[in-house]
């Protein structure tokens, strides 16, 4: 039996979602993802993606592994109200209307899920290390410092995920490494990847700021 294609949840005024549209490249050939905090705009496409077929590890510290968990269940959860509803009221151009993932979906992603301590280094693919540090903002954020190694030497490359001050005393203040090649954020706003320092002289950490990155 051919398998049929997901129906998106569609009502008065609302977007068809990209996150409906095929993976730019077969899930399955991604070697790892990064999670840099567990809020649902940067963790909620993980069920999704493994259910297509992703395998790899997911690579955050142990409180957003933790948090993550939670909010991708609870997130089931909603969706699964939202298709019913649509169903019983009829909103929806869809007949039936699904949810983008169900709690299947998240006990794969869950199981994908691998705890790396902040200053911990992590090789992540060949030639590829990384290496998470705090990043305040909530329990567990961090922000991504990767290096890649070639035959022309090394590059050093940082995503700030999101990064703020913390407010609370549950949150480790950011950390500061030396100064990468590129740094890229994503903020609310729209995305930036903008060179640091002059090769040579350290930068800062990733500017704080609300950002959002992939599920990443």
């Amino acid at each position: 039996m051919p398998s049929r294609r997901p129906t998106r949840l569609t009502g008065p005024g609302r977007v068809f979602s990209p996150n409906w549209e095929p993976f730019p490249l077969p899930a399955g050939q991604v070697g790892a993802v990064v999670l840099t905090h567990a809020h649902l705009d940067h963790c909620g496409y993980l069920p999704a993606l493994a259910r297509q077929g992703f395998t790899g590890p997911v690579l955050a510290t142990p409180h957003t592994a933790e948090l993550a968990e939670i909010v991708l269940r609870d997130s089931a959860r909603l969706l699964a109200e939202e298709a019913e509803h649509a169903n019983s009221y009829g909103w929806s151009r869809h007949h039936p209307a699904l949810p983008l993932y169900t709690e299947d979906d998240v006990d794969r992603a869950v199981r994908l899920i691998t705890p790396v301590d902040p200053g911990q280094a992590a090789v992540i693919a060949p030639h590829a290390t990384l290496m998470l540090h705090h990043a305040g903002h909530i329990l567990g954020p961090a922000w991504a410092r990767l290096e890649i190694t070639g035959s022309h030497g090394s590059s050093i490359l940082a995503c700030t995920g999101t990064s703020a001050a913390p407010r609370t005393g549950c949150c480790a203040r950011p950390t500061r490494s030396p100064g990468p090649t590129c740094c890229s954020s994503s903020r609310r706003t729209g995305t930036a990847s903008t060179p640091t320092s002059r090769p040579g002289r350290p930068s800062p950490a990733p500017s704080p700021g609300p950002c959002s990155g992939a599920a990443q």
